[in-house]
C-alpha cells in the first residue's frame, strides 16, 4: 500500500515525461495558471487607479502608484531568472503567486499613501509569473507550432483580460470584496500548476538577459517587443483620455479600449498562424503599414468632421489588431534566430524589451497630447509605426527572408526542453 502511494505522488520519471501527453499536459496547466492570473491581474489593473481617482487622491499619487507596477515588473526581468533556475518553475510560479496574493490583501490593509509598496512587489512577482509562463510555453512547444500555440494562449488571455474589465466596470461590488476576489484568483491560479506531474523547462544553466545577444541575433525582435510596448501602454492607459478630449462622454471613452482590445484579439489567432509560415518581419511590416493607413483615415475624417462613433472604435479596433498581436511574432521570431539559447533568459529579455516600452508609452503619448492636443495620441502612434516600418524594410533588404519554415505535417520528432524526451508533433 505504501509503495503505491509512494508511486503516485514520485517526481515523474524521464520515461513518463517522453509521453507526448505529458507536454499537452504541462501546456494545459501552465495556461490554465495565466488565465486565472489575467483575471486577477486585470481586476486590480482597474480596480486600483479607479479607487484613487474616486478618493481624490492627486493625479502625482496616481501616477507614482502606476508607476511602481512598472518599476517592479522591469526590476523582476533582471533578478528573477537566477531563481526560477535554481528552484525550477513550479516552485517559482507558487512564489510569485504567494507575493501577488499577500500585496492584494495588503492594499485593503494599507492607507493609499502606501499602496506603492505592494504594487511595486506585484509587479516583480508578475514578471516572475511572465517568464515563467511565456518559457514554459515556447520550450514545451514544436518550433512549427509555437506560433500557433502562443496565439492560442494570447487569445484566451485576451478574452480574461475582456471580462474582467467589463467585470470591475459594470459589477455592482465593493472594492474589499474585488479586492479578496483577485487575492483567491491568484491562489487558484497555483491549483493547475502544482498539479500538473510534468516538468518545467531545462533551466540547469544560469541565466541571465542577454539583450546584445538578442539584439544582434534577433533584431526585429528587439524593435517589435519595444514597439508593443510603446503603442500597448497608451493604447489601454491614454485612449479614454483622448475620447474626453475630443468630445465623447465617459463610457464611448471607455469603448475605446475595449474596441483595441477586440482588434486584437480578433487577429491574435491569425497573427500566430502566420507567424509560424512566414518571415516575422513580413508580417510586422504589414501590420505596422495597416496601422499608419488606420491612422491617416482617422486624421482626414477628423479633419473633415466625417467621423463618427462606430467608425473611431473600428479604427481603434485596427490600430489594436496591428499592434498588439505582434508581440506573439516578436517571441516567434526570437525563439527562431536563437534556437539553443535558454528560454528562461529569452523571455526575461523580451519581457524587459516590452516593459520599458509600456512604461514609456503613457508618459511619451502624454506629453505629445500636451504639446499638440489631443491628436498628439494618434500622432506619437504613427511616427512609431512609420519608424518601426522603416527598420524592417531596412532589415529586410540587408538580410531577405529566409525559406518558408516547415509545417507541422513534414516536422521531425524534436527534443523538448526540460521533458527528456523525443516527441512528434500533432497532425
Amino acid at each position: 500500500m505504501d509503495s503505491e502511494q509512494d508511486d503516485e505522488t514520485a517526481e515523474p520519471t524521464a520515461s513518463q515525461s517522453t509521453m507526448p501527453g505529458s507536454s499537452v499536459a504541462a501546456l494545459g496547466a501552465i495556461v490554465a495558471g495565466a488565465l486565472v492570473l489575467q483575471v486577477a491581474g486585470t481586476i486590480l489593473n482597474t480596480l486600483v487607479p479607479l479607487s484613487l481617482a474616486l478618493a481624490k487622491q492627486s493625479p502625482l499619487l496616481i501616477g507614482l502608484v502606476g508607476s511602481a507596477y512598472s518599476v517592479g515588473f522591469l526590476w523582476g526581468c533582471f533578478k528573477l531568472p537566477p531563481l526560477i533556475r535554481r528552484i525550477g518553475h513550479i516552485r517559482a510560479f507558487a512564489v510569485f503567486a504567494s507575493l501577488q496574493t499577500m500585496s492584494t490583501i495588503s492594499i485593503a490593509l494599507l492607507p493609499a499613501e502606501l499602496w506603492i509598496v505592494p504594487r511595486l512587489v506585484m509587479g516583480l512577482a508578475a514578471a516572475g509569473h511572465g517568464i515563467c509562463i511565456e518559457s514554459w510555453i515556447s520550450g514545451q512547444a514544436h518550433p512549427s507550432q509555437r506560433g500557433r500555440i502562443f496565439g492560442l494562449y494570447q487569445i484566451l488571455n485576451r478574452v480574461a483580460l475582456i471580462a474582467s474589465q467589463l467585470a470591475v466596470g459594470y459589477a455592482a461590488i465593493a472594492m474589499e470584496s474585488m479586492l479578496l476576489l483577485a487575492a483567491m484568483a491568484f491562489s487558484t491560479a497555483l491549483i493547475p500548476v502544482c498539479l500538473t506531474r510534468a516538468r518545467g523547462p531545462d533551466s540547469s544553466q544560469a541565466v541571465t538577459l542577454k539583450l546584445r545577444l538578442l539584439w544582434t541575433q534577433a533584431p526585429a525582435a528587439v524593435i517589435g517587443c519595444l514597439y508593443v510596448g510603446l503603442m500597448g501602454g497608451p493604447l489601454v492607459n491614454v485612449a479614454p483620455a483622448y475620447g474626453i478630449l475630443i468630445g465623447l462622454d465617459q463610457k464611448a471613452a471607455t469603448l475605446l479600449t475595449a474596441s483595441v482590445q477586440i482588434g486584437a484579439l480578433l487577429l491574435q489567432g491569425p497573427t500566430g498562424l502566420l507567424a509560424d509560415r512566414l518571415d516575422s518581419r513580413i508580417i510586422m511590416l504589414a501590420a505596422a503599414g495597416t496601422v499608419i493607413a488606420a491612422l491617416v483615415a482617422l486624421g482626414v475624417s477628423l479633419h473633415l468632421g466625417a467621423l463618427h462613433l462606430p467608425g473611431l472604435l473600428a479604427l481603434f479596433a485596427i490600430v489594436g489588431a496591428g499592434s498588439i498581436p505582434l508581440y506573439t511574432v516578436a517571441v516567434t521570431h526570437a525563439f527562431v534566430r536563437l534556437k539553443d539559447e535558454q528560454p528562461v533568459a529569452l523571455s526575461a529579455g523580451l519581457l524587459f524589451l516590452w516593459g520599458i516600452g509600456s512604461t514609456i508609452g503613457p508618459l511619451a503619448s502624454s506629453a505629445a497630447m500636451q504639446v499638440v492636443g489631443p491628436q498628439g495620441l494618434p500622432i506619437y502612434f504613427a511616427v512609431l509605426s512609420i519608424g518601426l516600418c522603416v527598420f524592417l524594410v531596412i532589415r529586410l533588404v540587408r538580410k531577405p527572408a529566409p525559406a518558408p519554415v516547415e509545417s507541422s505535417r513534414d516536422a521531425r520528432p524534436i527534443s523538448v526542453p526540460g521533458m527528456g524526451s523525443r516527441l512528434t508533433p500533432l497532425k
